[in-house]
């Protein structure tokens, strides 16, 4: 006989009372019944906590809490508390302005119970713009820490799902204010690269302004300024962990890209040359070269130092 294990639902939300009551319906729609959502309020002023107070006595499964006082504001620290106080075998978090197809949480469930997985991945798309799919277009045996932290596969926190023995021992870092998905995906394919991938969009997406790639699309500095320190704080938070060359000279030549586009703009933090030299040795003349390209004559050529993004066997 299948079993039926208990999923949680982490969701952590900030004034999105207008939009997460579609989200929590897409739960309650779910063909998969043995499973609890939790909604981590990260300090909402909009109405949440009596919407909430609606879905909580329409069933029992729902749960509502507020990010404690002692913990850093942000959806990170709303993820971590969120996990705390889950019960599930099985954790997934999920953003409250988007939704679930009908027959996702019984697709993963399906996928754990015909394959020794740690945890399973989906997809994703836009169900109110234009899509880009191309970021799925890997097969399983693809699936592995250098593939996905230099970017030859790709996927978000929505698309997948994790036994919660395997993650026990990881958190969302609080202090990111970007990458922070990138970050926690890097650190759980360091230990564990057992996956599944259901090659099916079971998440539908909400494209809007106000949302994380919105505000990224609307301002090329911030997103420059963003994607710099997602990827060097990324760099610092896991480089002794992983000790892969390749990973490391993808992340420090991305900030490198980063700020060259920014026109040299970005504020670079302390010992970023240091690394450079470290990781890059005497290639990194073409780094500085390009730099004072850019400050002198507005243009540079690519430094390309000596990585090659795609990894081959």
């Amino acid at each position: 006989m299948t079993k039926s294990p208990l999923v949680s639902i982490i969701i952590p939300t900030y004034n999105r009372a207008h939009l997460i009551s579609e989200t929590l319906d897409s739960v309650l729609a779910q063909t998969y019944q043995n499973w609890e959502c939790i909604v981590v309020d990260d300090g909402s002023t909009d109405g949440t906590d009596q919407l909430m107070a609606s879905y909580c006595a329409k069933d029992s499964r729902f749960h509502y809490h507020h990010r404690p006082d002692d913990r850093l504001p942000g959806g990170n620290a709303a993820r971590n508390y969120g996990f705390d106080v889950s019960k599930g075998e099985y954790v997934q978090w999920f953003d409250s302005d988007d939704l679930m197809v009908s027959n996702r949480i019984n697709s993963y469930i399906e996928a754990f119970n015909k394959n020794n997985v740690d945890f399973v991945i989906s997809k994703s798309k836009f169900f109110n713009c234009r899509n880009d799919n191309k970021s799925y277009s890997f097969k399983n045996s693809e699936i592995s820490f250098l593939s996905f932290s230099i970017g030859n596969v790709s996927w978000i926190t929505n698309d997948f799902i994790v036994r919660k023995r395997v993650v026990k021992k990881i958190k969302f870092n609080e202090s990111l204010k970007a990458g922070q998905e990138y970050n926690f995906i890097c650190k759980l394919l360091l230990i564990s690269e057992k996956s599944f991938f259901i090659n099916e969009f079971l998440t539908l997406r909400r494209y809007h302004n106000e949302s994380i790639q919105g505000e990224r699309n609307l301002n090329k500095f911030h997103n420059l300024n963003m994607r710099f320190y997602a990827y060097w704080s990324n760099y610092l938070d896991i480089k002794d962990l992983a000790k892969m060359s390749c990973f490391d000279k993808f992340a420090l030549q991305t900030c490198s890209s980063a700020f060259l586009m920014s026109k040299n703009k970005i504020k670079l933090p302390r010992h970023f040359y240091t690394e450079i030299v470290k990781v890059f040795g005497y290639n990194s003349f073409f780094l500085f070269l390009a730099i004072i390209s850019n400050k002198f004559f507005n243009k540079y050529h690519k430094p390309y130092l000596i990585f090659k993004k795609r990894v081959h066997d």
